[in-house]
C-alpha cells in the first residue's frame, strides 16, 4: 500500500502543477481579452484556433498522447477563455 500511496502522491503534486499552470494561462487569457477589447478585436479568432489544433495535435503524438483526449482538454480550455474574454467590459 505504500507504493500506491506514493504513486497518489505523486499525482497529487502533478495536479497542483497543473492548476498552477491554469492559473498563470486564466491571467495571460485576461491580459489577450483586454487587448482585444481595446483594440476593437473578435474575441474568437479561427485562424488561432486553427493553428492551436494542429499544435495540440503535434504535442499529442511527441508525448504519446491520445490526441482524442486532448482536443477534447483544450477544446474546453478554449471556451473557457473565450468566455472569460467576452465577460471583460
Amino acid at each position: 500500500m505504500q507504493e500506491l500511496e506514493h504513486f497518489r502522491s505523486t499525482i497529487d503534486d502533478i495536479d497542483s502543477k497543473l492548476l498552477d499552470l491554469l492559473a498563470k494561462r486564466q491571467e495571460v487569457v485576461k491580459q489577450v481579452g483586454e487587448f482585444k477589447l481595446n483594440q476593437n478585436i473578435p474575441v474568437l479568432d479561427q485562424a488561432r484556433e486553427d493553428y492551436l489544433y494542429k499544435y495540440h495535435q503535434k504535442l499529442s503524438a511527441k508525448y504519446n498522447l491520445s490526441f482524442d483526449f486532448i482536443q477534447d482538454l483544450f477544446a474546453m480550455i478554449m471556451e473557457h477563455s473565450r468566455k472569460t474574454q467576452r465577460a471583460i467590459k
